[in-house]
């Protein structure tokens, strides 16, 4: 029981808010912390439609009016935001709670896009095709977007300095250290380590054991314009792929107008080998296909995609990411043997990566990323 009326008390006095967008990804949030704390969870969808798209119902799960409704029977012990954006702020405000820790988890587009690209942090190739066609509205509309976005950078800031406990990151913590770089006035807000999945989770039983046992090239792993596809696409075209397979997942996020774009380059530059996928696939199909990558380019200039990198260093595949991107200096650091996409060279993509270079990046992984490590983690934050 999570809510009481006015004639009874409420049964658990240390309740976490969880403060979630509607994605894919938060059913399993919901497991992972009511595993580590049982019954002591509540989780605020705080979507704008009437009903959730991805996430489940559920007795401690609701939306933001059903919330606020019963708030008066609830003891807020602890508050984490998973993704700030100003929708969550302006959520906070309403509550009528006596100001219990908060927590910021950073996800990588609520830092990047919405904090430092404002700033002046490049997130997207100016030499896309896509880029270069937008670049009359940017001139039409950079005014009145410009005082939006500073606005709202203003707004998040003021928050995260008034209210604002502890700045989490999510696997890559080199985050905390370009947050300051860019806001140092937040230097005094302590850091906390975390990352939402041990790391047979995210590989599943399929995986666990697999290794990649085919020759197909990845690029990215969503349709989002920051993963950069032309970029990535026009180093690797300047290579000799022969008649490997060029997959590019687009099936998830992405304006059409950038995916037309991103298929009709790829045919350009690699003819039939290029093979976008479109469509949803079935798990055993996408595990095969992981399988099947022994190189995994991603473009990306900021922290993304990081599921899909871990899964395929574990798998044993040669991952280059951007010397742009502070995913490749976190995972050097971690001693991770990596790639650089802009020095990448016609022998790195000829040859596979040694069993004992597999197995090194199996071990980093499984060490960082297991699900004692995370529990302990979670114990020592909240």
């Amino acid at each position: 029981m999570y809510f009481c009326n006015k004639n009874k008390h409420f049964l658990n006095n240390i309740m976490i808010l969880h403060l979630v967008n509607d994605e894919k990804i938060i059913n399993r949030t919901i497991d992972l912390f009511e595993e580590a704390f049982p019954e002591k969870n509540i989780f605020v969808v705080t979507t704008s439609k009437k009903q959730f798209k991805h996430v489940r119902t559920g007795k401690q799960i609701m939306s933001r009016k059903e919330f606020l409704a019963k708030q008066d029977g609830v003891f807020i012990h602890k508050i984490i935001i998973h993704f700030l954006n100003i929708r969550k702020i302006n959520f906070i405000h309403q509550l009528k709670i006596n100001n219990p820790p908060i927590y910021w988890i950073i996800w990588g587009a609520d830092l990047y896009n919405n904090l430092l690209q404002p700033q002046g942090y490049e997130l997207f190739d100016p030499q896309g095709a896509f880029y270069k066609k937008q670049r009359l509205k940017r001139v039409l509309f950079s005014p009145i977007s410009f005082i939006q976005n500073k606005t709202r950078v203003a707004k998040t800031i003021r928050f995260i300095q008034n209210r604002i406990d502890y700045l989490v990151t999510d696997t890559t913590e080199n985050d905390y250290d370009i947050l300051l770089q860019y806001f140092p006035q937040l230097k005094s807000k302590p850091w906390g380590d975390f990352f939402y999945y041990p790391i047979d989770h995210i590989l599943g039983d399929a995986l666990k054991d697999a290794t990649v046992n085919g020759s197909s090239i990845i690029i990215g792993n969503s349709g989002s314009l920051t993963n950069n596809h032309e970029y990535a696409m026009r180093l690797l075209s300047k290579l000799n792929t022969g008649n490997r397979k060029i997959v590019v997942p687009l099936s998830y996020s992405g304006k059409k107008e950038y995916l037309d774009i991103v298929i009709e380059k790829g045919k350009e530059l690699f003819g039939e080998n290029f093979e976008p996928l479109l469509e949803f696939m079935p798990l055993g199909d996408y595990n095969r296909l992981q399988q099947s990558v022994n190189i995994a380019i991603y473009g990306n200039w900021r922290q993304e995609a990081i599921g899909n990198i871990l899964i395929s260093l574990y798998l044993g595949a040669k991952v280059f990411i951007s010397n742009k991107n502070p995913i490749l200096a976190w995972a050097k650091g971690h001693n991770l043997v990596v790639f650089e996409l802009e020095q990448m060279t016609q022998e790195e993509i000829d040859t596979s990566l040694s069993p004992e270079i597999q197995q090194l990046n199996r071990d980093i992984l499984i060490g960082l990323y297991n699900k004692e490590r995370l529990f302990e983690l979670m114990k020592k934050l909240f």
